[in-house]
């Protein structure tokens, strides 16, 4: 059956192509389509010629794959030519022109299948070259900065107007160990509670305009629970009509300087401290003992008076204090020697056992260590030893237990000192080792400090741990004298 143009004028006519005149039962088109017959040309189009720089003559009866890279010599817009296939094309192809340049087109047109032959029109063929390095650029453009986004040092994250975090940068994922791909949630949930007032204080202000970005800081909180400080700088994109995006937040890590502040507001204040201890201790030293003195004379004449007792008691305080005050102000010297810290806490122990008996509290120990070797001023140890078991009895003035444990781990031996008692709220943690700041009643916190000074002097650390009504544990860590004497032997 031979078909006619009435044929393609039923698929064609909504285009409003005009009916051209038969030429050898073939019907010629308009002169700007081309038309492929089982994949080659029965038609060449003026778009064709002039994009691909050749003459009609030149391609008539040729097939399509002349004209395509050899990337694409085995495709054609409408797919595969020896499949049966109707229905409308739209592709980009990258083709040779006639000086074996490439450029890459798009392609519209239609496909039919008549009498198991199949005719290709295409109504249109564009030069996209030029548009196609556009968007490469574009592209490569958006892959730049979305990398720079990515591996910037300083932290950042896309936070949407509600607070919700849209995407997070690696720097800021590590700062606060979460994952990139972790459930949206709300950025709040990171900030400390008594920091997210300030927070939304200043996106506020960006929110109504009143600020074009806004400084601050403000603690996070890390997947461990531990505080992360962090210097924030937030700015609020806006769309061309002036409508709020989304805020971009850059968080660079400052806890470690927020702690060489502390250090150092700790420094100052011990240094004051030194001073004022080594004027006061000895100006009352001396007016104290006069009256101590009169005390247990008058309490050698009155025996019943309950007045004397209670004086006495009181003075011995002070002069407890004093002693704390002289030892932080004196400069000590340290001997360090070898030593066997697990006989220096028996030592201890054996020391502390009545007092603990006295106040229904017994000691609990355990030794989890081959080697308890360490350098070390035993005296000083011993001080802090004392210090650490005085205040867990004092914790528990019903009674309990307290654990006493030795541990090795790698070139450390750690001792652990852990009681039943009242514990010490969270907020207050972080303060011990400051002097006059004590959980006690009736404390100073030298007793403490002056352990925390200790340990750093014998190259060592304490850490807390500690739950309201559970109880307290300090872990105390020292290197192993085998660890000391490699250090020595690499220095010299």
């Amino acid at each position: 059956m031979k078909h006619t143009m009435q044929d393609f004028d039923r698929e064609y006519d909504e285009e409003g192509k005009e009916e051209y005149a038969r030429s050898q039962g073939v019907e010629e088109w308009l002169h700007e389509v081309s038309i492929l017959k089982n994949g080659r040309f029965l038609k060449v189009g003026q778009e064709l010629t002039e994009v691909l720089d050749y003459r009609e003559n030149e391609l008539l009866g040729e097939s399509y794959e002349r004209l395509l890279s050899p990337q694409h010599r085995s495709s054609l817009p409408a797919g595969d030519l020896a499949a049966p296939f109707t229905g409308r094309i739209h592709t980009r192809v990258r083709a040779l022109r006639k000086d074996q340049s490439e450029v890459f087109v798009d392609i519209h047109g239609k496909v039919k299948q008549m009498d198991g032959d199949q005719y290709v029109l295409i109504k249109s063929l564009e030069d996209v070259t030029n548009r196609r390095q556009d968007d490469t650029h574009s592209r490569e453009m958006e892959e730049r900065f979305h990398a720079a986004f990515h591996y910037a040092a300083v932290g950042m994250a896309l936070v949407s107007v509600n607070g919700t975090i849209q995407k997070m940068n690696y720097a800021f994922c590590e700062a606060l160990d979460i994952q990139e791909h972790d459930q949206p949630q709300s950025i709040l949930n990171y900030i400390h509670p008594e920091d997210r007032d300030g927070y939304l204080e200043g996106c506020t202000g960006l929110l109504i305009g009143e600020l074009q970005s806004c400084e601050m800081e403000r603690r996070f909180i890390h997947s461990s629970r531990r505080l992360v400080w962090g210097y924030l700088c937030i700015t609020l994109v806006r769309d061309a009509d002036g409508r709020p995006l989304y805020y971009i937040i850059q968080m660079q890590d400052i806890t470690q300087k927020k702690e060489t502040e502390e250090l150092l507001r700790k420094s100052d204040k011990l240094s004051a401290v030194g001073q004022l201890a080594a004027g006061v201790a000895h100006e009352v030293r001396n007016p104290l003992t006069v009256l101590k003195g009169f005390a247990q004379i008058l309490q050698g004449s009155d025996p019943t008076n309950q007045y004397y007792g209670l004086m006495l008691s009181e003075v011995e305080r002070i002069e407890s204090i004093i002693s704390e005050f002289l030892a932080f102000a004196k400069p000590q010297i340290v001997r360090f020697d070898d030593h066997d810290l697990w006989l220096l806490v028996e030592d201890v122990v054996n020391l502390m056992e009545t007092k603990a008996v006295m106040n229904s509290v017994s000691l609990k120990v355990l030794r989890d260590a081959a080697v308890s070797r360490i350098q070390c001023d035993a005296n000083q140890i011993k001080q802090v030893l004392i210090n650490m078991l005085q205040n867990a009895i004092e914790a528990m003035p019903n009674g309990g237990n307290i654990y006493i444990t030795l541990k090795q781990e790698e070139y450390s031996l750690l001792l652990q000192i852990q009681d039943e008692g009242c514990g010490i709220p969270e907020d207050r943690v972080e303060k011990l080792g400051e002097p006059f700041y004590s959980s006690k009643e009736k404390g100073t916190g030298l007793g403490l400090m002056i352990s925390y000074q200790i340990i750093e002097k014998h190259q060592g650390k304490i850490q807390v741990e500690s739950k309201v009504n559970e109880g307290t544990t300090f872990t105390i860590t020292l290197p192993m004298a085998q660890a000391l004497n490699r250090m020595e032997e690499r220095i010299s």
